[in-house]
């Protein structure tokens, strides 16, 4: 009797153990196993997915706070008279400004000729990469009533003085590294350049406009979303629009920098495609307020349109499109025309402008 009760015992718990066993490996598997595919999903696409969300509110955090210590500093800045044309009713000045990080820049800064008692408009003129400011791009605006800023970003003209990483090089200084990216600093270099044309005191700080073209475009779109004493703005192809989406499409220009230092360096791709987010005008795009005029080039092999557009569509401040369909990477056929009379649109009539209609074409801005 006793073995039978102990064969018995032993054969339950047998049954028992090879229940328990069946049904955790069988039939819980069976039942979990949708639920991990879905983990599985949810880690390929929806975690991916909230990747962009995530860099961007450190994105806004960031720029933020750099222009909100920005405006904590002080103007610094020093004229000194080149010539007067009174001819062409043009004062021009050298300007030596102190930048958000003490680096002193170079630029050119022309006003209208005699005017006293009244403050004319502003405007920052922004130059590619690889260019320079020039007196004879800020005379243009000055012989028609504008106090007009042609500045010398870092590493470009005679700023190259105090900061020269060289071409190619600029473009991919510091890139590992947000703060140190060269780019994030030359954007600090143009909001800077608007601080001087804020305070200076026969500007009216109530209509202050930004243009530029290639990286000037890029800059001029950022400085419009980051500062909302911009009035308007006029970007020329602009460089930075969709990085993602022009630098793969472009054939020559600073991008092909970045191509060759991936190719050098792959294992820093995260890093680099994290600093190029933080100055993509399409993260920007959503701030503006400001009505904004963007010229493209369908040719252009620098800046591919693709790129342009889509941040185009994302900016829902009024806007205009310019489109030169037999132009590359260059200042479009008739867009200076264009940026003046776009301007003038948001000037008060008690602000005279003088020539609105007259651009001579000899003397056009050619540079990007």
């Amino acid at each position: 009797m006793k073995n039978k009760s102990l064969y018995a015992i032993l054969f339950a718990v047998i049954i028992f153990v090879t229940s328990f066993f069946l049904y955790a490996h069988f039939f819980v598997s069976v039942e979990v196993a949708k639920p991990i595919k879905n983990v599985a999903y949810y880690r390929n696409n929806v975690k991916t997915a909230m990747i962009k969300p995530i860099i961007y509110h450190r994105f806004k955090k960031f720029w933020k706070a750099m222009y909100r210590n920005l405006r904590k500093k002080n103007v610094v800045y020093s004229l000194k008279p080149l010539y007067n044309d009174k001819i062409n009713k043009i004062e021009t000045y050298d300007l030596t400004l102190t930048s958000y990080d003490g680096l002193k820049l170079k630029g050119y800064f022309a006003i209208p000729y005699g005017v006293k008692g009244k403050k004319y408009p502003g405007v920052l003129l922004l130059h590619g990469y690889g260019s320079y400011g020039t007196p004879g791009w800020a005379h243009f605006f000055a012989k028609r009533g504008y106090g007009a800023l042609s500045i010398d970003l870092r590493g470009h003209g005679r700023s190259r003085s105090v900061y020269n990483p060289g071409f190619p090089g600029l473009m991919t200084n510091g890139i590992l590294r947000v703060k140190t990216f060269s780019m994030v600093k030359i954007i600090m270099d143009s909001l800077s350049s608007l601080r001087f044309l804020e305070h200076f005191k026969n500007i009216n700080s109530k209509f202050i406009f930004v243009t530029g073209g290639s990286m000037g475009g890029g800059l001029s779109l950022i400085d419009a979303a980051i500062d909302h004493h911009v009035v308007a703005a006029a970007a020329d192809v602009p460089f930075l629009s969709d990085i993602p989406v022009q630098m793969p499409l472009a054939k020559m220009g600073p991008y092909m920098e970045v191509k060759s230092f991936l190719k050098k360096h792959p294992s820093n791709k995260t890093k680099v495609m994290r600093s190029l987010y933080y100055v993509d005008t399409k993260n920007f795009a959503g701030w503006i307020k400001s009505p904004v005029l963007i010229g493209i080039g369908l040719k252009d092999e620098d800046c591919p349109p693709k790129g342009t557009f889509v941040v185009y569509k994302l900016i829902k401040s009024k806007k205009q499109l310019f489109i030169a369909k037999n132009s590359g990477h260059v200042v479009l056929p008739g867009w200076n025309l264009e940026v003046f009379k776009f301007f003038a649109a948001y000037l008060p009539k008690t602000i005279k402008l003088y020539h609105i209609n007259k651009i001579d074409k000899k003397n056009e801005r050619k540079r990007l």
